[in-house]
Formats: structure tokens, sequence, C-alpha cells
């Protein structure tokens, strides 16, 4: 019973945590954004007579508004439009060497460089996950009679595959709880067991330490089958039954 109920909860942590991060990351921007520049767009506004403030209430153009001391929702729309730049900026190619700056100082700076990396990589992991991982793969490793989830990154190529006697696929091998770390492993393709789950159910697997287990779509598809079947039977034997009876 308590390791059901430990069990319960590890599973509610891992699938609320990321959506917690979220909010919570979203809030920090909207705070920070709007605790600096939207006092600073109030006072502007207010310097060019758009907004006036009377016995506490901001007036937008003589409009009585519900909002007191700043107009609350320019963090919002700021936060918004800074994302949006941003990520314009970065898909274009421009900004280099202003995002590269950004980038060097926050490695260079104590205790906050692990931090950053960290964040980076887990996230690099999951937007990436589709276009690098093809297959969530089973590989006896470390030895014979133990199986690791592995995540196929690609055919065996070059002078690897020239001078190796079988045809191998390149597997990479995650740890747990962390997949952003790992290693690669070159797998014979025979010895490699290709499973039915997808790329985001095996990191949730990893990352849970085994804890949330991805569904067998087989399983499920023999036990709809047997159910199936038997409902069929009851009703076979129920029909030869009343024919019995009307004879």
């Amino acid at each position: 019973m308590w390791k059901r109920f430990q069990k319960n909860i590890i599973a509610g942590i891992i699938f609320l945590l990321p959506a917690i991060a979220t909010i919570y990351v979203i809030q920090f921007l909207f705070g920070l954004i709007d605790a600096f520049l939207g006092s600073f767009i109030t006072d502007l506004l207010k310097a060019l007579n758009i907004i006036t403030i009377e016995e506490g209430t901001i007036y937008f153009l003589g409009v009585f508004t519900p909002f007191s001391e700043r107009l609350l929702g320019i963090g919002f729309v700021l936060t918004i439009l800074l994302l949006t730049w941003v990520g314009a900026m970065r898909i274009q190619g421009r900004g280099v060497k202003v995002f590269g700056t950004i980038d060097r100082t926050f490695r260079r700076i104590p205790i906050a460089n692990s931090i950053y990396t960290s964040v980076e990589q887990v996230i690099h992991a999951f937007a990436q996950e589709r276009t690098s991982f093809k297959n969530v793969v089973l590989v006896e490793y470390p030895r014979k009679g133990l199986y690791t989830i592995g995540f196929q990154t690609g055919e065996s190529k070059g002078e690897v595959q020239r001078v190796t006697a079988n045809d191998c696929i390149n597997v990479f091998l995650p740890t747990t709880p962390n997949p952003t770390s790992g290693w690669l492993v070159l797998v014979p393709r025979d010895e490699v067991i290709v499973l039915n789950m997808t790329v985001e159910q095996g990191l949730k697997f990893i990352i849970s330490g085994g804890v949330v287990v991805p569904p067998d779509p087989e399983a499920i598809a023999q036990n709809m089958e047997t159910e199936y079947d038997e409902r069929k039977m009851v009703v076979h034997v129920r029909s030869r039954g009343k024919e019995e009876k009307d004879e």
C-alpha cells in the first residue's frame, strides 16, 4: 500500500513538474518585465499626458481604468514581444554576436553556469527528440542477460562501418534521471530489439527511473481480442441452448 502510494506521488510529480516549471518561468518573466518596464512606460505615458493619475486611479486619455500606480499587463505584452523578437532573430541568424556574448557571460558565472547549461541541455534534448532519435530500442548491455533502453540515432557509416564485420546501427544509451548525458554504442542490427513506445514515452520511462511505464499496445490489443472471443463464445453457447430447447 505504501509503495503504491509513493509510486503514485512520484508519477504525479513527474507529470505536473514540467507544467509547474513552465508557469513559474512565465510568471517570473512577466513580473520581472512588468516591474521594470511597466513602471517606466507608465511614467513615460504620464509625462506625455496620455495618462493621468487622480486619487490613485489611472485615467487613459481621460477614460477611467481599473489600474492604480502603473498599467498592468504591459509586462505580459512585452514578454510576448520579447520572446517573438528573440526567436525571429535566432531563426534568421541575426544578432549572433549579441547572443554569443550573453551565452558566454552565463557560462562564466559560478553556480549560474551549471544551472544554465543543465537547463539548456534538457530543453535541447526535448526540442530535438523527434529529429535526433528515430526509435526506442532495447539492447543487451552491459552484459548478457541485462537490458538497457536506448535510442537509435542513425546508421553506422563511413570508416566505423567499414572496419566492423556486422551491419551496425548507432544507439545512444542515456543515463537516469538526466537523459542529456550518456554514451554511444554501435550495436549489430540483429541484436537490437525495436520497441513500439514513442521517443517521448521512452524519455519519461528513463527520467522517472522506471516508475512511469509506457503501456504495451500489443498486450492491449491481445486483451481486447481475448475479451471479444469470450463474448462471441458466450453468445454462441446461448444460441445453441436456445435451439435445443426449441427442438
